[in-house]
Parts: structure tokens; C-alpha cells; sequence
């Protein structure tokens, strides 16, 4: 599969609040096949940029494509039905579903009859709750949570409850996933589990791109970085080129919260 052609790619994005400029006119690639950081401090526009990928903001000027079909003005449900999926900064699991529960919900668009006819008792929703509860079983063990399947999200540590946010991403096949901010909260065991995870991910048909603040993971993982400061980009290139950059080094110097 062609990285350039299957690229998630936006071009002058721009976005305001209130007369704020959050995003000031970003160009920026995300190629299939590598897994890209996009780093900066604290509001420089990470999650906002996210956000206007994935539908959730409109963005002011610009546009934005994947593999060269025009994205513009499309809701979220609609990006996810063309595979553009997403995680978040804080986990967001249904405490009354089980493990096994909640990843199905993330295979449902695929579906017919949708998550909710799925979970109840009609003929229709009985087989497509079969093949969805195989597809979030295939998803949990390529993550190594088959055992969790049927225990509630608070009886998982966290480490284990954002793998399991990354399953019910995955096991929709995405052919974009966007990870916000995936280790936050979690211990440095737990952040080694997470990277090996992703990196196990990665394929020549899958476009990643993670939003992070533990530059070990960024550094370690990432084959390109994006850092983002006051709503533009003030480098991109490799794990090296950025830790060498200048501009990059003076915006994380004796910064304890990058």
C-alpha cells in the first residue's frame, strides 16, 4: 500500500475561539505505515488538531483529506464509518459493561443493527452480538486481555483499562487510529506494556499517530514527530532531528510538565 497515497493529510488548517487562534493555517502528513508524534507543552493545539480531524471542531480555513478524499464538513460518525477512529486523554469505559462489552461497542459501526439492537434480545441483534462478541474477543487477545474479557473496568488496573480503550479502537479495523495522550496515568511497567502494544499495531496500512507527553515513549516509538507550540508546528522529522532541534529544545527546556 502506498504511504503518500493513503495518508491522512490536512493543508492551512485554522482554528479560532473568541478571536483566539488555536491552529494558525497547520500543513501536516500523517503516512500509513509509520507511527507519528505530535508533541508541544501544554494548549499549544494537540487535542484541538485531533479534534478537527476527527470531526469534533470545524475547523475555520483549510482542508482536510485521507487518502485524497476530502474530509470537510463530514461529523464524527462519519469519519469513523471511513475508518478514522480515536482515543482520549481520560478513559472512557462504560463501568457497567464488561470488558468484552465495551470493545464491542467499537465494532458496531460495521454493523447494521448498531451497538444498542445488539444488546437486545431480537433475533437480528443476537447474530450480530455473536459476531461482534468474536471480533472484541480477536481484538482483546491480540492485546493480551483475553482473561479480562468478562470483568467489569474498575477491576482492571489502569494500564490494563487504556489497552483496553486501545481494543475497542482497533477491532474495527481502522484504517486511522489517534491516540491521545494513551500513557497518561500510567506507571513505567505499564507505559513498556503500552509501547510494545503499539508497535505490534503499526502496519503498512495503518496511519498512527499519537499525542504524548512522555517523550521516552514518543522518542522510542515515533518514526516522525510533529511539535506543535502556540498553534504551529515549529518542527517535524525524526525521533534525532527533533531532539537536536534547536527551537525544540528551547520550548521543553526546564519545562516539568512536557
Amino acid at each position: 500500500m502506498d504511504q503518500q497515497t493513503n495518508a491522512l493529510r490536512g493543508e492551512a488548517i485554522a482554528l479560532s475561539f473568541g478571536g483566539i487562534k488555536v491552529l494558525k493555517g497547520l500543513d501536516v502528513e500523517f503516512r500509513a505505515g509509520e507511527i507519528t508524534g505530535l508533541i508541544g507543552p501544554n494548549g499549544a493545539g494537540k487535542t484541538s488538531l485531533f479534534n478537527c480531524l476527527t470531526g469534533a471542531y470545524s475547523p475555520q480555513g483549510g482542508t482536510i483529506t485521507y487518502a485524497g478524499s476530502p474530509l470537510d464538513g463530514l461529523p464524527p460518525a462519519a469519519r469513523a464509518a471511513r475508518g478514522i477512529v480515536r482515543s482520549f486523554q481520560h478513559v472512557a469505559l462504560c463501568p457497567d459493561l464488561t470488558v468484552r462489552e465495551n470493545v464491542m461497542i467499537g465494532v458496531a459501526r460495521n454493523h447494521d443493527a448498531g451497538w444498542l439492537s445488539a444488546f437486545l434480545p431480537l433475533p437480528k441483534g443476537r447474530a450480530e452480538r455473536e459476531e461482534m462478541s468474536r471480533n472484541a474477543d480477536a481484538a482483546l487477545a491480540d492485546l493480551g486481555l483475553s482473561e479480562m474479557a468478562d470483568k467489569l473496568p474498575s477491576e482492571l488496573p489502569p494500564g490494563m483499562q487504556r489497552l483496553v480503550e486501545i481494543a475497542r479502537a482497533i477491532v474495527g479495523k481502522p484504517s486511522v487510529l489517534l491516540l491521545d495522550e494513551p500513557a497518561a496515568g500510567l506507571n513505567n511497567t505499564e507505559t513498556q506494556d503500552l509501547m510494545a502494544v503499539l508497535r505490534k499495531l503499526a502496519s503498512t496500512d495503518l496511519v498512527m499517530v499519537v499525542v504524548e507527553h512522555d517523550m521516552d515513549l514518543v522518542m522510542s516509538i515515533c518514526d516522525r514527530i510533529y511539535v506543535l507550540n502556540f498553534g504551529e508546528f515549529v518542527a517535524c522529522g525524526t525521533p534525532e532531528e527533533v531532539r537536536n532541534n534547536e527551537d525544540v529544545v528551547r520550548i521543553y527546556l526546564g519545562s516539568e510538565d512536557d
